[in-house]
């Protein structure tokens, strides 16, 4: 599967000296009409039995003629279950063509569908009439064709070539599929006038061609028996860590000056500098941006204490559209009169702002999740970011900040944000730097329960720390809970009285909510079943499955701690609770810890549990481990405490 970068003027190198190489091309390990008995013979897949279909395989070979990059691409897959599968006959091919129509172009293409019966071949192969050209918009055209006659047993392939004029960074390969593959594999011949970086990423990947390094020449790359790319719990950003390689431009032998080595990739101050050219972007730097913003008059004794109130004074002042990328799509004194602009628009004039004040404030270039890299390339590429968020110093200290979510107060990120490293954009002095984020998110909660006449009340008191505190207010559009039984999935006849929550912000973002549960209680019952802890961050297993393909990702940091206090009613006694337990992972990556405490004297049972996560990302190869650790909370916290009457418990002695 061939993943298109994203792609922008940055991206495209016209260099005369390509016409000066010859045409490259390998033998075709995959060729149209021709199978093995294996394949004909195949009904399931051996590694995953369940698919509906499979990748038999498939390759990538690209070469260079003359100006243009050649891709020459073959795929072949075989239905198991014709209607389980029949996504599979409807082929997308996305190609870009820029803004002048001609970056990217598509030639040869060919498809057929073979079914096998009564030991025979029957083969419909597609005319150009059933291929579909159309134009999707942002530079981008699709051709589009489905296959007839499918059903299982099926065998359908394809094959096509791309020519390509964008030679700065190449899409390359991706290696795996939303089925089973058996084997995928890409080749390249780099001429020895180009010098590429080789940019691959995947657990998968890295760790077959951990010892291949960058070369001119041929070049080859082979994944074998992959599971099929399935949605998976606490991983909304999978493409991140897809198998696949890439290549970007380091430099180049210039023929026109005798041979002559060019660096395209220059340095990260001159990629800043290339910004700084933009007008748009220089703009938010310049004296009469800041003498505007000098005006508006900002109170606070302290820089963090200014910061924020600048950052309250845009979010109220300004609105955001829906323009996204990193560079500004208007000018500061534009947006100053407009007050409405993009996220990068309103971030810039936060920065302004801050400058304006005396404060030491930056742009950083992100590469939020899901935008395809789980790593930096170390290489001054502008193509991997696509967000622009600050950099704030507040007392000698980095804080990062974001003026476009409405929940977020200053110094937090949206969780698509939350990245290791950034590229910091300065008139001097700019690179790559590490982002760390100081954060203490997790749920505290103390429940006190106790009984009356018919009914059983735990009274809660439950704090939301940082970003659970914003998961809160984003779920709810602020404090408000329209339905707290729901919310809090209470069983029936159960009720929730006197809810009442509150928002604070000192060093961090919390929402404290205090209210009470209410349930029937039949004072006849001679058992009674307890569950101490009500509000839990997992009531079952979220990792369900056997195998995993990618890292679990929880996003934030967290540490919970749930006291419970149960007082035994009168008429009844402690007659069992769950044991003592502590667990965790190696490395410490989770931690876990459940200790109940009785005591007689005041007739009651205390329950403390605390729950770790101390890494945002756990490794698909961690994954049963996991998944063990968590059965083992989830039973936990299931487990009753439970509560017999007096005088059953007599008639059990006699």
């Amino acid at each position: 599967m061939n993943y298109s970068a994203k792609r922008n003027g940055w991206a495209v190198l016209t260099l005369a000296i390509l016409t000066l190489f010859t045409s490259t091309s390998f033998s075709q390990e995959i060729k149209l009409g021709k199978y093995s008995q294996e394949e004909l013979e195949m009904t399931s897949c051996s590694f995953e039995p369940e698919a509906p279909a499979i990748v038999l395989g498939e390759q990538g070979v690209s070469f260079f003629s003359r100006s243009l990059l050649v891709t020459e691409i073959k795929r072949r897959i075989k239905v198991f279950d014709s209607e389980k599968a029949k996504d599979q006959a409807d082929i997308t091919i996305r190609y870009y063509v820029g803004d002048d129509g001609d970056i990217e172009s598509i030639s040869g293409l060919k498809a057929q569908v073979m079914n096998y019966e009564n030991g025979k071949e029957e083969t419909t192969k597609l005319s150009k009439s059933d291929f579909f050209d159309s134009d999707v918009g942002n530079g981008y055209k699709e051709i589009r064709f489905t296959f007839p006659e499918v059903k299982a047993g099926s065998i359908l392939e394809y094959e096509y070539k791309v020519y390509s004029k964008s030679i700065t960074f190449i899409d390359g390969w991706g290696f795996q599929n939303d089925i089973p593959t058996v084997f995928s594999r890409y080749k390249i011949d780099i001429p020895e006038h180009l010098d590429y970086r080789f940019l691959g990423q995947g657990e998968n990947f890295v760790l077959a061609n951990q010892n291949q390094e960058s070369k001119f020449g041929k070049n080859e790359w082979v994944l074998t028996n992959l599971r099929s790319i399935k949605p998976e719990p606490y991983m909304n950003n999978f493409v991140d860590y897809l198998d696949r390689i890439e290549f970007q431009l380091a430099g180049y032998k210039d023929f026109s000056n005798n041979g002559h080595y060019e660096s395209y990739l220059g340095s990260w101050q001159k990629l800043a500098d290339e910004l700084f050219s933009i007008d748009n972007f220089k703009s938010y730097f310049r004296n009469n941006v800041a003498k505007d913003l000098q005006e508006v008059q900002v109170e606070g004794d302290s820089d963090l204490a200014k910061a924020t109130n600048i950052y309250k004074y845009i979010k109220e002042n300004y609105r955001l559209n829906d323009e996204r990328g990193f560079i500004p799509s208007q000018s500061g004194k534009r947006l100053i009169d407009g007050k409405m602009g993009s996220e990068t628009d309103l971030n810039l004039l936060f920065m302004a702002m801050l400058r304006a004040h005396g404060i030491q404030a930056d742009p950083l270039l992100i590469s939020t999740k899901g935008n395809g890299r789980s790593f930096l390339v170390q290489f001054p590429f502008v193509t991997q970011f696509n967000r622009l968020i600050i950099q704030v110093i507040i007392d000698g200290e980095p804080v990062y900040a974001d003026t476009s979510d409405e929940h977020m107060p200053f110094g937090y990120l949206p969780l698509n944000s939350h990245v290791k490293g950034g590229f910091l954009v300065m008139e001097k002095d700019s690179g790559l730097i590490n982002v760390s984020l100081d954060h203490k998110s997790g749920i505290k909660q103390m429940v006190d329960i106790t009984f009356n006449e018919d009914s059983v009340h735990y009274d809660h008191a439950v704090r939301y720390l940082d970003y659970d505190a914003v998961d809160f207010l984003q779920e709810h559009e602020g404090l408000a809970l329209e339905d707290p039984e729901q919310w809090f999935e209470l069983k029936e006849n159960a009720k929730v009285i006197d809810f009442n929550a509150e928002k604070s912000v000192d060093k961090y973002l919390k929402v404290e909510s205090k209210f009470a549960v209410c349930s029937p209680f039949d004072t006849s019952t001679e058992m009674l079943l307890i569950n101490p802890i009500m509000v839990a961050r997992h009531k079952e297993n979220p990792f369900k499955v056997d195998e995993r393909n990618f890292p679990v990702d929880f996003k934030y940091l967290l540490s919970d701690n749930y006291i419970a206090t149960i007082h035994v009613p009168e008429g009844y006694v402690l007659d069992d609770f769950p044991e003592q337990l502590a667990i965790s992972m190696p490395g410490g990556l989770a931690k876990f810890m459940y200790f109940p405490r009785e005591s007689k004297v005041d007739n009651l049972l205390r329950i403390n549990v605390k729950f770790e996560i101390n890494s945002e990302i756990v490794r698909a190869s961690d994954y049963q481990g996991l998944k063990a650790f968590m059965e083992f909370l989830v039973n936990k916290l299931q487990e009753p405490v439970i509560l017999k009457k007096e005088t059953a418990m007599v008639s059990e002695a006699e």
